[in-house]
């Protein structure tokens, strides 16, 4: 039996949700966006308050979280440096792309054949002490040494998110 709507109105309503604070996070970063290009310009006559001076100097390992930059400044120059590395593996040559390719695919390899050793070693003898299992662990997580500091990075920037 076919049912049909007899008013004139729709009879079924489709909702838009908007991550407000995604949109709101997206329009400051417009905002530092142009900010910096007028800057980078000269076309900005105004001086600048202190904890937007970043948008000129860039952001400093030194800079700790107790500094007078604001979260929003910190994450918008997190995410360009992190943009323009992304840029920088693109445009890499074919050979520096094959190294990456490799690195990660030894190190993924290593990973699986030493927690697979360990496990069986596991099986066959009994668990050791678990702080040296927690090392044995570690050195098979271990990553090639500028992918570590990416993740270290990666971390405090999900920190620096939540605190928006």
């Amino acid at each position: 039996m076919l049912s049909y709507c007899c008013c004139c109105g729709p009879s079924c309503y489709m909702y838009i949700y908007v991550n407000t604070t995604e949109a709101e996070l997206q329009r400051n970063f417009t905002k530092l966006s142009e900010l910096q290009e007028k800057v980078r310009n000269g076309t900005e006559t105004e001086p600048l308050p202190p904890e937007l001076q970043p948008l000129i100097t860039g952001l400093d390992d030194q800079d700790s979280d107790n500094s007078v930059i604001d979260p929003v400044v910190r994450l918008f120059l997190k995410r360009q440096k992190r943009m323009q590395e992304v840029k920088k593996r693109r445009e890499a040559s074919m050979i520096e792309r094959f190294q990456r390719f490799a690195s990660k695919k030894y190190y993924s390899i290593r990973r699986g054949f030493l927690m697979t050793a360990i496990a069986l070693r596991n099986l066959a003898v009994g668990l050791p002490p678990i702080e040296q299992l927690t090392r044995e662990v570690a050195f098979a997580n271990m990553k090639e040494p500028e992918t570590e500091t990416n993740q270290e990075e990666r971390l405090k920037d999900e920190v620096g998110h939540g605190e928006l």
